[in-house]
């Protein structure tokens, strides 16, 4: 898969969705246990995320998903730069 959106605009997409500083938001958080995403918070972001052109993982792959990083290697592919945030 591929994406228009880097590692910097994931983050800055989270952290605005969730309403806490830049700052806040890094790659190893884990979406529920650190951020507190919910289901239906997950489903807002992914909104956000297709509409800022994203491309979204498939539910396989995001069943997969436990940190921030997990959430952008799904939406890119394997083949995604380390993180670096």
């Amino acid at each position: 898969m591929n994406t228009e959106l880097n590692l910097q605009d994931l983050r800055r997409l989270t952290a605005a969705h969730l309403g806490r500083p830049l700052e806040e938001i890094g790659s190893q958080q884990r979406l529920v246990e650190d951020l507190e995403i919910d289901s239906l918070e997950m489903h807002a972001l992914l909104i956000q995320i297709e509409e800022a052109g994203g491309t979204l993982p498939d539910a396989e792959a995001l069943r997969d998903v436990v940190t921030l990083a997990d959430l952008y290697r799904a939406m890119v592919g394997p083949d995604a730069p380390p993180w670096s945030a």
